[in-house]
């Protein structure tokens, strides 16, 4: 009998195992900025990746992934950046003024001259294509 009551406290059935983990989250949440911050870090020329990755307590995996979603970003057409232009409306009449006065005028700089709906648009060279197309586009629905 005293071998019964052993042998069933030392049962498999009886025993039930708990884990407790303690300790402190191991994930760390990164602002946009401090993203920014490392990820400019990483695009430097000469820049070793996984060094500034191991300085700024992040992965070098992770550190790519941001860099690829960076470059996808950037690359992105549809980046919503705030873009502002000055664009002067001016009536018919000195409109044609100014236009029968620079058709006289050969164009040396460079620039382009676009005139959508009685507005012109003066694109110096080395414009960004983006900013000018987000131009245009404003200049068409206001219209």
């Amino acid at each position: 009998m005293a071998n019964a009551m052993v042998d069933a406290m030392h049962d498999d059935r009886t025993y039930r195992r708990v884990e407790v983990i303690t300790g402190h989250r191991r994930r760390r949440d990164w602002t946009p900025e401090e993203k920014d911050r490392i990820v400019g870090e990483s695009l430097r020329p000469k820049a070793n990746i996984s060094e500034v990755a191991r300085r700024n307590g992040v992965s070098r995996g992770l550190l790519n992934i941001w860099r690829r979603q960076a470059r996808a970003l950037a690359a992105s057409p549809s980046t919503k950046r705030e873009l502002f232009a000055t664009v002067l409306v001016e009536s018919d009449a000195t409109h044609r003024e100014k236009s029968a006065a620079s058709v006289s005028r050969p164009a040396t700089s460079g620039a382009i001259k676009i005139e959508i709906g009685g507005a012109t648009i003066r694109v110096p060279k080395g414009v960004d294509r983006a900013t000018l197309d987000a131009v245009i586009s404003a200049l068409r629905t206001a219209r």
